[in-house]
């Protein structure tokens, strides 16, 4: 008989390998307004935030259906089948710059990745000197960030540490708990999950906050403007008041879900392939706030900005011009 860290253990691998691929998750029937999230943080937000009455009797019937990868949100929202989603700010800003007809409404993610490693210190980039490390998704935004902030501190990939790239967190997550990596960077809720699956084979990782790191080598604020939600331009001119609606119901959802990680941890997984406690411990990790696109303008522009310079076409080119941003006071409908 499996016993019971046993059973936690296979769970938690099972929540891990779904977050890297799970199929389209429809949460509510109808025909109605079709939203769209990644799992994950973005998913639980939304969840909470179309059960507000007040969106149900202005829009009617609300779905949300969670999208596999980024090349499968292009293709929902490049074709029209979903007008409203949670996604990266990058990949906002590349189909933005690719002429999809996309608004970035607002930002409410601020901060998911970490470092974990087998062995400490884990103080700050430069204890990584000499390690090899692990990263999901080469020229992504785990891999960006890290690179950029390896140069900050000084270290040069290849003399100063190794890196290898997985195709997945899953991926990253197996190699790392089998030690065949020093360190990985992962992003929220691979990082909790992979914490707790550590924990139940005995092992137990440093860690190390990249925001923190981020502000530390710039002198900014601990905060990453990473995931926010954007619209379709024809939603928007045809229903300025719903996008309205829906920035409210967000920021309310964000601060509700930010504030009560508990609840929000046993609500999520209800509609996730996530455990409560592995959502619970994402919402403590992570920076939750809403920001209105023009109230995150300059943080986003300065992060994309950075990124870019290592890999313009991380966000399709240069940054995305006015158009791209939904501003604070919305038109009458057309």
């Amino acid at each position: 008989m499996i016993d019971s860290q046993r059973r936690r253990l296979l769970q938690l691998a099972a929540a891990s390998a779904a977050l890297a691929a799970f199929p389209a998750l429809g949460l509510a029937a109808g025909a109605g307004l079709q939203v769209a999230s990644p799992l994950g943080l973005p998913q639980v937000i939304l969840a909470r935030a179309l059960q507000d009455e007040r969106l149900v009797v202005l829009i009617g019937e609300l779905e949300l259906r969670a999208w596999r990868d980024p090349d499968q949100l292009r293709a929902w929202i490049a074709g029209g089948e979903v007008k409203l989603t949670a996604t990266p700010t990058n990949v906002a800003a590349n189909l933005y710059n690719r002429g999809v007809p996309v608004v970035l409404m607002n930002v409410n993610v601020w901060g998911t990745l970490g470092m974990l490693a087998h062995t400490a210190p884990l103080t700050s980039l430069a204890d990584l000197a000499g390690r090899h490390v692990g990263v999901p998704w080469r020229g992504d935004m785990p891999d960006l960030v890290l690179r950029y902030l390896l140069a900050r501190e000084g270290l040069e990939v290849g003399r100063d540490l190794r890196i290898t790239y997985q195709a997945s967190p899953f991926e990253t997550v197996q190699t790392f708990l089998a030690q065949r990596l020093d360190a990985a960077v992962l992003p929220e809720p691979m990082r909790t999950s992979t914490r707790l699956q550590a924990a139940s084979l005995g092992l137990m990782p440093a860690e190390l906050d990249l925001q923190e790191e981020w502000a530390r080598l710039n002198g900014t604020p601990a905060a990453l403007p990473q995931a926010g939600m954007i619209c379709r331009r024809e939603l928007l001119e045809a229903h300025p008041e719903w996008i309205a609606a829906v920035q409210v119901s967000v920021a309310e959802a964000v601060a509700w879900v930010a504030a009560n990680p508990a609840e929000a941890g046993r609500r999520g997984a209800q509609h996730s392939p996530l455990p409560a406690q592995v959502i619970e411990g994402a919402i403590t990790r992570t920076r939750l706030e809403m920001r209105s696109a023009v109230q995150a303008r300059s943080e986003l522009e300065r992060f994309l900005g950075a990124l870019a310079e290592l890999s313009p076409g991380f966000i399709g080119g240069g940054l995305p011009d006015d158009g791209f941003y939904l501003p604070d006071a919305l038109p009458a409908a057309s």
